[in-house]
């Protein structure tokens, strides 16, 4: 019979590093210890959510005495954000265990996210803040060069006080920069051990962006469903709504799986047969490193980006599994709590199973959510089989693909949390004008 979680420590297995739950966002210091108390392991935070926080006058007494000690703005939001993720570590500490925790992610310098060189300083100075902080690196693009320079030069300038960083690569949309950043990981985990190094104490996740996915590939749907007059080709389509991230992630998954955990990689479909060779050589790469642990999968960006036509849950309860992680907005922690202590989760590797096929919206928000925690239900199809019909009758006829489309939401991904820091420097030079 199975066991059904009612409690987030429930879902959480530490033999096999999975379920594992983040917040995203920055909350008041007696709000985290709540959810760290519940079971929670971990905290995101980015430079939009920290912009959030300062527009809401949280910081101004700090910023006023920072400013009065001569600091500049930048100077200010790294001295105040420095401060987030220390507290945050402090709490972690407490409350969660070393061996499974998410620590703080704490982003570097998004304005400077192309200066690789800048880049390894700052994850240095970010990772000297506490040993439960991970380094989120802001964009490291489709080239596995950033991360294996950040995590060689880890090595090389950290030898004398044996700390090596443990990287969150973040802004991971699509398969293809995945499977680069991965291999730039585990670039940098052999220049790590050849140094002399201990890599068994590295800790790293790779955060899966999902919700964008659907909302780009869900617009061109819709187009199609304007231009066509085919009642069984608008059914297709229909049925397509809001899949596409959850059949892209779990292939993610497969792929994560079949290099750190000497899985074969399944491709029925041919959607990926440029990145098989690249997939062997990295698990065969990564089963030499000896002592190396695996890099999780984070799902992050999961929030429902259409409230009452997806399930609130619609990438939490597809992406129970080993080794996973998912990093959540207080308002989808709060109703994966509610539905816990309500009906309980049956505690199942969902993320192994096929999806179900029917059409999502309103009305059939609790039998899709009840079909994924059962398995699929009745009717389903596999990521392989949505994807390839993604492909033929949504990405093709617009010209476009899935990668072309996860790596402008990258881009704009970067840009906008570059955007977003600028605009909390702007917030500080005038609010310390006022205090002049």
């Amino acid at each position: 019979m199975t066991k059904v979680a009612t409690t987030l420590r429930d879902l959480y297995d530490p033999q096999r590093q999975g379920t594992a739950f983040a917040i995203d966002g920055l909350v008041p210091a007696e709000e985290l210890e709540h959810w760290l108390k519940q079971g929670v392991l971990g905290q995101t935070s980015n430079q939009t959510l920290f912009l959030a926080k300062v527009n809401a006058g949280q910081l101004d007494g700090d910023i006023a005495v920072l400013h009065k000690a001569g600091k500049n703005p930048i100077e200010i939001f790294n001295t105040l954000y420095d401060r987030e993720a220390q507290a945050s570590a402090k709490a972690l500490e407490r409350w969660v265990n070393p061996r499974d925790s998410l620590a703080f992610s704490r982003e570097t310098d998004a304005t400077r996210a192309a200066d690789g060189a800048a880049i390894v300083a700052e994850a240095q100075n970010i990772q000297a803040l506490s040993p439960w902080v991970f380094v989120k690196l802001a964009n490291v693009g489709t080239s596995p060069d950033a991360v294996r320079m950040m995590l060689r030069d880890a090595v090389l300038t950290g030898a004398r006080n044996r700390r090596l960083v443990n990287p969150n690569i973040t802004l991971v949309f699509g398969a293809h920069h995945y499977v680069n950043t991965v291999a730039g990981y585990i670039e940098g985990l052999e220049a790590a051990a050849a140094a002399g190094a201990d890599i068994s104490g590295v800790r790293s996740v790779n955060s899966l962006f999902v919700s964008r996915m659907d909302t780009a590939v869900d617009a061109l749907i819709d187009k199609q469903l304007v231009s066509s007059t085919d009642a069984a080709k608008q059914d297709l389509l229909k049925h397509l709504h809001g899949k596409t991230a959850m059949a892209h992630a779990k292939k993610v998954y497969q792929m994560s799986r079949a290099i750190f955990l000497d899985e074969a990689f399944h491709d029925p479909s041919g959607l990926f047969t440029d990145l098989h060779d690249t997939i062997s050589e990295l698990r065969e790469r990564f089963k030499r490193l000896r002592g190396a642990g695996v890099q999780r999968v984070l799902i992050a960006s999961s929030g429902n980006k259409r409230p009452n036509h997806y399930s609130e849950q619609i990438y939490i309860l597809p992406f129970f599994g080993p080794h996973l992680g998912n990093t959540l907005p207080l308002k989808s922690l709060a109703g994966l709590q509610e539905r816990l202590s309500r009906s309980g989760i049956p505690l199942r590797d969902t993320v192994h199973d096929p999806m179900p096929w029917m059409i999502q919206n309103g009305e059939t928000i609790a039998a899709w959510e009840e079909a994924v925690m059962q398995g699929g239900g009745r009717s389903s199809k596999s990521p392989d089989e949505v994807l390839r019909l993604v492909r033929d009758q949504v990405l093709t006829p617009s010209n476009t693909t899935l990668t072309a489309i996860s790596d402008e939401l990258r881009d704009k991904g970067a840009k906008a949390f570059a955007d977003d820091q600028l605009k909390a420097y702007d917030l500080f030079e005038r609010k310390v004008q006022s205090l002049k």
